[in-house]
């Protein structure tokens, strides 16, 4: 039953005279007519009778004109509601990377933001897939996203700014280690130490992403400041864990100290580092903030200052 027809009704009522009823409502009286013939269909009754040359409401169109009103006056009610509720809240879809300092960042975030905004209401729903990159923020799959930037070899900066296509900005969380995976087929799965010359020739199995392509380069580098060479091999993927059983033989890849996925805690993933150099691995935070509604700005100014406490 169209809300709009019921509305009709209710403007026809009043005068039970269609020409007037149109002529107030906008719509032409053939258009009016058959929506009131539509009511009556719906119903399984007629809403009026002619009586002495006049219209009148039937007994059963009395008793729909009561229930019309309730109606509408639900919807509008409800309308009005929404309208209000959609305006305070806001639905924000982020990428953690399974990292439990940033979830824990968030949750507390979201804590904070409803004291100090009781009337404000933020939905957060986890990413699924590769979206700690650029690209993914940029296409909307993402609102928030956990992005790992691999420090460059010989870089003084505590920290190093990020180079971001406009409409992409980022706040900075903290730095991190880059460590590396490898599965129970790599020849090297059961060795205790492992140095990076025993990874000499190996390839190092990567997603395609424009930051995955540059962690393959900066990686290399590492290896080769030690006389070690590592082939980078970019790869798509719909999921980083997949990788992880991909990889077969001499492979392996990188995996961002403290994540935590069921997937890395199988007796047959291995995470380790090599003795020879740490790489340091600064995480910030992506977003793109003219796709961010007033309240989820207001979210994303109390994510930051909760960061630069820590």
């Amino acid at each position: 039953m169209e809300t709009a027809y019921l509305k009709e009704y209710l403007a026809f009522s009043r005068t039970l005279n269609y020409a007037q009823a149109s002529a107030e409502l906008f719509v032409s009286q053939p258009t009016l007519r058959a929506h009131i013939h539509a009511l009556e269909d719906e119903v399984g009754a007629p809403l009026t009778v002619k009586r002495g040359g006049a219209l009148e409401l039937s007994p059963t169109g009395k008793l729909f004109l009561k229930k019309a009103r309730a109606i509408v006056k639900v919807v509008d009610e409800s309308v009005e509601e929404c309208r209000a509720f959609a305006a305070e809240s806001s639905s924000l879809v982020v990428g953690t990377l399974d990292y439990p300092p940033f979830e824990d960042l968030l949750l507390g975030s979201i804590a904070a933001f409803k004291e100090e905004c009781p009337d404000k209401h933020i939905e957060i729903l986890f990413a699924s897939g590769t979206y700690a990159n650029v690209e993914s923020v940029q296409a909307g799959k993402v609102d928030l996203s956990l992005f790992a930037h691999l420090r460059n070899r010989g870089c003084t900066d505590a920290v190093e700014p990020l180079s971001l296509p406009e409409g992409v900005s980022s706040f900075y969380l903290e730095t991190g280690e880059c460590l590396f995976w490898m599965n129970r087929t790599c020849p090297l799965f059961e060795k205790e130490r492992i140095s990076a010359a025993d990874l000499e020739g190996y390839t190092l199995l990567l997603g395609n992403s424009r930051n995955m392509v540059c962690a393959g380069e900066t990686v290399s580098d590492y290896f080769a400041a030690v006389g070690v060479a590592v082939e980078p091999d970019n790869q798509p993927c719909a999921n980083y864990l997949d990788l992880y059983l991909s990889g077969l033989g001499e492979t392996f890849g990188v995996a961002l100290a403290g994540s935590r996925s069921g997937l890395r805690s199988s007796p047959d993933i291995r995470i380790f580092g090599v003795e020879d150099f740490s790489i340091p691995c600064e995480l910030h935070v992506l977003c793109d903030p003219e796709r961010l509604d007033a309240c989820g700005s207001a979210f994303l100014e109390r994510l930051k200052a909760a960061a630069l406490a820590r």
